[in-house]
């Protein structure tokens, strides 16, 4: 329950599903200010139902303000001529007239918070002046249309997109083609589109931004600047590699999400299941939390599929006696996790799989502890590989360090965020996100005594660097043997 005040007038206003109640106290003078009053209610009431109904959808997305302030510091940080070009990503085709389901360029989705194609954003480090209108922002984005609306939902447009943004400078793209560049201002042009994929085959539809893109490349050609896609890395690398609290929020949300997924295949795997039904077992969890896609392919695999680090087919009937690898992860309002367990079939592992995943978690601990502020990121795989190799060696797997890296060929970690494999410092600091996922895979015909064969074992979790301790924002699922055999017991929704 809410109170405002209008001429004088306390309206209080309490909230449900489609009621309003009004308790109005009013002295109104004259007609003048009742018909006032009226008007003003009116509006009032108006917008309450509208925010009502937008309560409906998710509001926990990344503010104006957030992508603004990422705007002003990539501003900061380019020359002072300097200027600078994201595009959005286009529609793919997957095949005949169907497309894709849409993913933004991660890069634009930062800067601005759109979600849609068809849009390109031009930062400048001091005021320029483009259709008029002088500024250090602009961004030209597709119209309505209300045939496509039809058919694939709405459409921001450009009073769409200033409520949303609080951008002053917006545009449709139509404008971008008619309009002169201050191309000859600049001393230097920062972006990546040349590595973006814009110059490809997309959607019919989405054609303008490909000559969007063509356009700029002609006039960065033919007033020979200068394409600053190092630096243009190199900003980026050090804004998003160091997390702000919302982002933060919604890694940790997409990370608790995610263990729903993994909690509940422990509980539900069996001898029998087939590797893609724990995959939709997981993928309920995500869907049912409000995770918009997978972070990545689905990766399921069982016994000797579990020794292909991407592998994504998830076809094979799970035996008894066997693991199943499961690295799967929500990505949430653009964020994504990064999670794996390994879990026996039949609820318990076998003496053989019990040592390799020992060594594992010992790997992963020692990982874990190496996640602090002024440490090198490179730290963390060096702490995680001494245990795997100590580990392998004792076991007579190995024979020596290089030997043992056949069975851990991967690193140990990697940058998490708007992509699963983010951007990201060399030197960790607090507000850094990464994965610690060490791994022992060996295949069979491996140079070992065949009771390690087909067994694959790789645990991930994804870490907060702070100023103190390091903190697993996945920790809501198990890791140990003693807790996995645990949950293993217990009950599933689909069990």
């Amino acid at each position: 329950m809410r109170c405002i005040k209008l001429m004088g007038a306390s309206v209080i206003i309490s909230n449900e599903i489609d009621t309003f109640i009004f308790l109005i106290q009013l002295k109104p003078k004259n007609m003048k200010n009742k018909l006032l009053f009226s008007w003003i209610l009116s509006m009032v009431i108006g917008m309450d139902a509208f925010a009502q109904s937008s309560s409906l959808y998710p509001n926990d997305y990344l503010s104006p303000e957030f992508h603004a302030s990422r705007r002003a510091a990539f501003k900061e940080k380019i020359s002072d001529k300097g200027m600078a070009v994201f595009f959005a990503s286009q529609v793919r085709v997957r095949n005949n007239d169907i497309t894709y389901q849409y993913a933004q360029n991660k890069n634009f989705y930062y800067l601005t918070g759109l979600d849609e194609p068809n849009a390109v954003l031009f930062l400048f480090k001091k005021p320029v002046t483009i259709l008029g209108k002088t500024d250090t922002e602009f961004i030209f984005i597709q119209n309505r249309d209300p045939f496509k609306e039809l058919w694939t939902g709405k459409i921001l447009g450009v009073e769409g997109f200033k409520q949303k943004s609080h951008m002053e400078q917006v545009f449709t793209y139509d404008k971008l083609m008619a309009s002169t560049l201050p191309i000859a201002q600049v001393d230097s042009v920062y972006s990546l589109y040349r590595n973006e994929g814009i110059f490809g085959k997309y959607e019919r539809r989405e054609e303008p931004l490909t000559r969007m893109a063509n356009m700029l490349d002609s006039l960065i050609i033919a007033h020979n600047k200068p394409l600053a896609q190092r630096s243009t890395m190199q900003i980026l690398s050090k804004l998003r590699g160091i997390k702000h609290p919302e982002e933060i929020a919604l890694i940790k949300k997409a990370a608790e999400i995610s263990v729903m997924g993994h909690n509940d295949v422990m509980r539900s795997i069996k001898p029998g299941m087939k590797e893609y039904q724990a995959q939709a077992i997981m993928e309920y969890h995500f869907k049912n939390q409000g995770s918009e896609y997978t972070g990545y392919p689905s990766i399921n695999g069982a016994a000797g599929n579990a020794c292909v680090l991407h592998y994504i087919t998830n076809l094979k009937e799970i035996k008894a006696g066997e693991l199943l690898l499961s690295d799967c992860a929500a990505e949430y309002h653009g964020y994504s996790a990064d999670v794996t367990r390994t879990v026996p079939a039949n609820g318990k592992f076998s003496e053989a799989q019990k040592q390799i995943y020992e060594i594992v978690l010992q790997a992963q601990d020692a990982g874990i502890a190496a996640c602090k502020a002024g440490l090198p990121f490179s730290g963390v795989d060096a702490a995680s590989r001494k245990v795997v190799n100590e580990g392998l060696i004792k076991l007579g797997i190995a024979a020596n360090d290089k030997e043992a890296r056949k069975y851990f060929p991967h690193g140990t970690s990697h940058h998490l965020g708007l992509d699963v494999h983010d951007m990201g410092p060399r030197t960790l600091e607090a507000g850094v996100v990464l994965t610690v996922e060490p791994g022992i895979y060996i295949p069979a015909g491996s140079n070992c005594d065949q009771k390690w064969w087909d067994i694959g074992v790789r645990i991930e979790d994804d870490i907060l660097v702070t100023q103190d301790a390091p903190i697993n924002l996945s920790a809501g699922s198990p890791r140990t043997v003693a807790e996995i055999e645990k949950m293993a017991k217990g009950k599933s929704i689909f069990k």
